[in-house]
């Protein structure tokens, strides 16, 4: 659910996010009511909500200070999402430097701290007596917002901790990749550190909480992995050009055919989910396989290819001169199929083939088998 647009950043609400709003909200409630026992309802709930909501503007606050940053830094930052474990800033470009890496992800924690420091800061230097549920308010977001600043510093990559341990590995050694595969692996080994410690409350301390360990440990873990990984073949990919991965043998199918011949003649033979279209010598759009799954297959016997494509205009382009990079980080931003990138001749915009993920995959295989080619 969209929220609303700041500095030109899409704001969203995932469903998931009501659940971590809920789950403060009872904890600062139980937490008023350990202090006040004979609180009354109305205060109870009111601290529930008020705290509910305050952690939501802070996640939210937290994530601006990393996207404002990274804007400043040049990189297209598209989305803010909030959901179930706080929040992700959609950056559509590593770092190009080890500072700016570590200025990015270093200001989300500090604008925690900076949040958990001024609540802590109303409440003692107040001129008045605040009522006990202001108070409690006050206090208890305090303190978690300081406790998310120093959850966010533990050095797990890809948290923000993780990242300035990053920052700090590529600016010592000079390497994006090696940096990147020791904070992954210290990544892992803390997501395995608190599923462990989980377990442990659970079936040895009977604290039900260990749950929550669990869940957070394995989203470490398998994010650290994807972000190796992530990481791993943008770095292939950047050594490889755009004209090395767009394929030799040109596929394309005349626009003028029947959409059955396309099928009989083109996707099956060649195994692939996407095709060209030429009118004239000249690409006109792209026929992709689920679109041509959505028709009858009494049709397909009379519809011509040219009514069943997709125009150029919907798909997203690159310039030939460009990298694999540059292809992966387009694709990576298509929500909807098909994935697929037009690739263009940087001296007249013309578009002379197509990229997928496909092909993509293909160019990292490649490289597997053959490392010093790329």
């Amino acid at each position: 659910m969209k929220l609303g647009t700041i500095k030109g950043i899409n704001i969203k609400l995932h469903f998931s996010t009501l659940l971590i709003v809920g789950l403060v909200g009872f904890y600062a409630a139980t937490f008023f009511l350990s202090f006040v026992p004979e609180a009354s309802l109305v205060d109870i709930i009111l601290v529930g909500i008020i705290n509910g909501i305050i952690i939501l503007f802070s996640i939210l606050i937290h994530e601006l200070f990393h996207s404002i940053m990274a804007q400043r830094y040049g990189l297209k930052v598209s989305e803010i999402e909030l959901y179930l474990f706080g929040g992700v800033s959609k950056i559509e470009e590593e770092p190009k430097t080890a500072k700016s890496e570590f200025v990015i992800s270093g200001v989300g924690p500090l604008s925690s701290l900076l949040l958990g420091i001024t609540f802590l800061g109303l409440l003692i230097f107040s001129p008045i007596n605040l009522p006990l549920w202001l108070f409690a308010t006050f206090l208890y977001s305090g303190i978690s917002n300081i406790t998310l600043a120093l959850f966010n510093l533990l050095p797990a990559f890809p948290m923000d901790g993780g990242r300035v341990l990053r920052a700090y590995l590529w600016q010592k050694r000079k390497n994006l990749l090696s940096a990147t595969k020791t904070a992954s692996r210290v990544g892992s080994f803390i997501g395995y550190s608190l599923m462990v410690y989980g377990f442990f409350q659970i079936f040895l301390l009977g604290m039900f909480g260990g749950f929550w360990l669990i869940l957070i440990g394995s989203f470490i873990n398998r994010s650290a992995r994807n972000s190796y990984i992530q990481t791993l073949n943008e770095v292939t990919l950047s050594k490889i050009s755009v004209k090395d991965i767009i394929p030799l043998l040109k596929l394309e199918i005349p626009s003028d055919i029947l959409v059955s011949d396309a099928v009989r003649d083109f996707f099956i033979p060649y195994k692939r989910t996407n095709f060209p279209v030429v009118k004239e010598n000249e690409i006109t759009g792209i026929i992709n396989l689920e679109d041509i799954k959505k028709i009858p297959t009494e049709q397909r016997a009379r519809m011509i290819v040219e009514n069943a494509e997709r125009p150029l205009t919907e798909l997203p382009s690159i310039s030939l001169e460009g990298s694999g990079k540059d292809a992966m980080r387009t694709l990576m931003q298509i929500n909807k199929l098909p994935r697929v990138v037009a690739v263009k001749n940087s001296y007249d915009e013309k578009v002379i083939g197509i990229i997928s993920e496909q092909d993509l995959y293909s160019a990292l295989k490649f490289c597997e088998l053959y490392p010093n080619k790329c």
